[in-house]
């Protein structure tokens, strides 16, 4: 009965506890996202509040007010002016009927037809405006108009008609003016662009943030283990964690790789139990060439596939590390290696013994084909015979051979070297590639004929599903220095079909 409860309540918290996942997923993504994208909302305040103190600028008019006040009293009211000159009650109640009766009488078509008389126009270019004082006969009047001049016209004129139209509502009245009306000299409305602009600069910021905030909402890429069983349907390998360096000079760069000093425990102890779990894959797929590759550069397929040979290195195997990225050649800058050197490029163009280009990393039994050039045609030297015989040569030199190849997101040589592989490990950069495209890479690579052995989350934050390593970039300078994008499978089954002939 308990252990019925326990599973009743663990099955209605799950539904909780997916919430504040997708909740921590979307805030993660959303300030992933303004990191990259924190330009916009300031780019967008800062149009907005030049818009809006444009348009205030452009809209304005100046209004010009003329102002009178007085008294209104009826002849039974005395002729002091006073209120309460006569009977008490009935001054009362005459002033009463007056406040009310005033601004009906002001804003009544009666007497904006005198008024049109009055000063022989079509229509009045101006506004009348009443107040009352409670329980007094004391009365304003303000006329509002674009022009100084019509302002002061308009009053005057209310001056000499409204007697004459209370004498069809309340009977004989009179006005005693307790200030003379005059020409306005100054705008009564002055122009003030800073409300505006501060409206128009919190709008555009606000948009600017609603705007990151549906990107991050749509976007959906890898952040853990149970995603890249559930949304990918492939073998988790393991995870390295971000790693991030104290710069000490503008000129310091450091090499993410075992062998430095200042990388992390976890680092390392993450790309030991990848090295683990990976043996027991490739030794039941009796794989001996292993391809890394990835759906996007920058998601770390060097770092992973250079620490991965030299931990093998250090456990007694006999490695070879291939620098396949034809097209930009990153291994021996990850490795910090500066001697110069041959590599596939030059043995695809040029001819000759491979084991003879091989160089040998000081300090370690790890031995490179790694060259500083890029090749020429790269595509048809990827998919030439000549690459094979390379390859099936340095089969008889080492137990693991690690080829670094090109992003199989944006490019089709990876498919191509996929066929000379036994196994391929798919690297993902915790929340960078989408979904979509990954499954687009991994669909990819299983049409070229590819044994993919399992993934590699790279760059884990914080503690949550295991180790991940930090994004040291791939140095490409973005995706178009290959030539390539998005939706390029048609143009990739196309191109270049025909294999370079060995001469």
């Amino acid at each position: 009965m308990d252990e019925h409860k326990l599973d009743r309540n663990a099955r209605e918290a799950s539904p909780s506890d997916e919430e504040k996942i997708d909740l921590y997923r979307l805030l993660a993504e959303f300030w992933k996202a303004f990191r990259r994208l924190f330009w916009l909302p300031v780019c967008l305040a800062v149009l907005c509040c030049a818009f809006f103190a444009f348009r205030a600028w452009w809209s304005y008019t100046p209004m010009y007010q003329a102002e009178v006040t007085f008294t209104i009293q009826t002849p039974t009211s005395g002729s002091t002016g006073d209120i309460s000159s006569g009977s008490t009650y009935y001054d009362k109640a005459a002033a009463e009927q007056l406040s009310k009766t005033f601004p009906y009488l002001i804003s009544s078509e009666l007497l904006q037809n005198m008024l049109r008389q009055e000063l022989g126009v079509e229509s009045l270019n101006g506004t009348l405006t009443a107040q009352t004082v409670e329980n007094t006969n004391l009365f304003s009047l303000q006329a509002t108009s674009s022009s100084p001049q019509s302002a002061y016209d308009i009053l005057t004129s209310v001056i000499q008609v409204y007697p004459r139209v209370a004498d069809y509502v309340i009977g004989s009245t009179i006005m005693n003016l307790l200030t003379e009306p005059s020409v306005p000299t100054s705008p009564c409305n002055q122009l003030s662009l800073l409300r505006p602009a501060v409206k128009g600069a919190f709008l555009g910021c606000a948009a600017g943030l609603v705007l990151i905030l549906l990107f991050a909402a749509t976007r959906r890429s890898i952040r853990s283990s149970r995603e890249v069983r559930s949304q990918l349907n492939q073998t988790y390998l393991g995870s390295l964690p971000q790693v991030s360096f104290k710069r000490r000079t503008r000129k310091t760069q450091e090499i993410v790789s075992i062998q430095n000093r200042r990388i992390s425990g976890s680092f390392q102890e993450g790309v030991r139990r990848l090295r683990v779990k990976l043996l027991r894959e490739a030794e039941a797929a009796s794989a001996q060439v292993l391809m890394v590759t990835s759906t996007l550069p920058g998601e770390g397929k060097t770092t992973v596939a250079s620490n991965l040979a030299l931990s093998l290195s250090q456990n007694g195997v006999r490695v070879i590390l291939v620098d396949l990225d034809l097209r930009k050649p990153s291994v021996k800058k990850n490795l910090g290696i500066k001697v110069p050197s041959r590599g596939a490029e030059y043995l695809l163009s040029k001819g000759g013994n491979a084991v003879e280009q091989l160089i040998r990393l000081e300090g370690s039994s790890l031995r490179l084909l790694a060259g500083d050039q890029p090749a020429d045609n790269p595509r048809k030297k990827s998919a030439s015979r000549r690459l094979r015989a390379i390859l099936a040569e340095l089969r008889q030199e080492a137990d693991y051979i690690i080829l670094d190849t090109p992003p199989c997101g944006l490019l089709a040589d990876s498919g191509a070297m996929a066929t000379l592989a036994d196994g391929t490990l798919y690297v993902i950069r915790a929340g960078v590639a989408q979904v979509s495209h990954v499954l687009d890479g991994l669909q990819f690579l299983g049409e070229s004929g590819a044994k993919i052995l399992g993934c590699v989350l790279n760059g884990v934050e914080g503690n949550h599903n295991g180790y991940g390593y930090g994004y040291y970039g791939y140095g490409y300078g973005g995706y178009s220095s290959y030539g390539y994008g998005y939706g390029s499978r048609k143009k990739r089954k196309g191109e270049d079909d025909a294999p370079e002939q060995d001469t």
